[in-house]
């Protein structure tokens, strides 16, 4: 199974890297193996340029199945010998200025989180034509204790919205609200204690693994989060804001 993944990955890289504006290709994984739900191949594809037009990248992996793209994003996604790929295009130019703004503390990244700088730093480096790569990672390493700070205030005042639009939709009684709202916050939460602990987020698939084991946690924290992350009905959605509460001020009290 391991030699058919990497059999895969190597067709699409193969292409991708003949490419004169490709500058370094890199690889997530998500899931354990091809039986794992969670289970694709990302590809980030870093370029100093402008890429092929959606047909022609078609026309070149002719070997894939299900091959879509999504022109707004620049993505494309297929099927490689029966292995799930996803291909992101990215520029460059644009993820220099992001990084840049970061280490002079401002907030262009804000409203997307850390997850970008995450899969630079934790990434399997597949095609490497530059230093670039390189140099990005020793950035990322440098991050000042001022971009924790602020990071972790502007991730704890979205917290804060999130807990207010959770306990106005538990007086209405508004489930679906009360839903979106939970995810809101619960994803807030998440990325404050990450900043606290100074630590990139991952994707949302890894969340719940990454959260329990970070250095710095509020005591107590697995019970509470657990009982929030309920689903079997046994808690009413006043029970859960209060223990939204509590996990909220103790996060706050770090």
């Amino acid at each position: 199974m391991r030699h058919r993944i990497e059999n895969a990955v190597a067709k699409v890289t193969d292409v991708l890297k003949t490419w004169e504006q490709v500058d370094t290709i890199t690889m997530v994984e998500s899931g354990e193996d091809l039986y794992d739900p969670y289970f694709f191949i990302s590809l980030d594809v870093y370029c100093t340029g402008d890429i092929p037009a959606p047909e022609s990248r078609a026309a070149l992996f002719q070997e894939s199945v299900a091959f879509e793209a999504l022109p707004v994003t620049r993505k494309d996604r297929f099927l490689m010998d029966d292995v799930p790929i996803r291909v992101e295009y990215k520029d460059v130019a644009r993820f220099n200025e992001i990084i840049h703004s970061a280490r002079g503390n401002e907030g262009i990244y804000r409203d997307s989180g850390t997850y970008m700088f995450y899969r630079l730093q934790n990434c399997e480096v597949l095609v490497q034509k530059s230093e670039w790569i390189d140099e990005v990672r020793k950035d990322l390493e440098a991050f000042s204790p001022a971009f924790w700070t602020m990071l972790r205030s502007l991730i704890q005042a979205r917290m804060e919205h999130h807990l207010g639009d959770l306990h106005a939709s538990v007086v209405r009684e508004d489930n679906l609200f009360f839903l979106i709202s939970s995810a809101g916050f619960v994803r807030s939460l998440c990325g404050a204690l990450f900043a606290v602990n100074r630590k990139f987020e991952p994707s949302a698939r890894l969340l719940n693994e990454q959260v329990r084991v970070l250095p710095v946690l509020p005591d107590p924290f697995g019970g509470r989060f657990d009982s929030f992350l309920r689903t079997d009905g046994d808690l009413a959605p006043a029970r859960k804001a209060e223990i939204a509460d509590l996990m909220a001020k103790s996060v706050l009290s770090l």
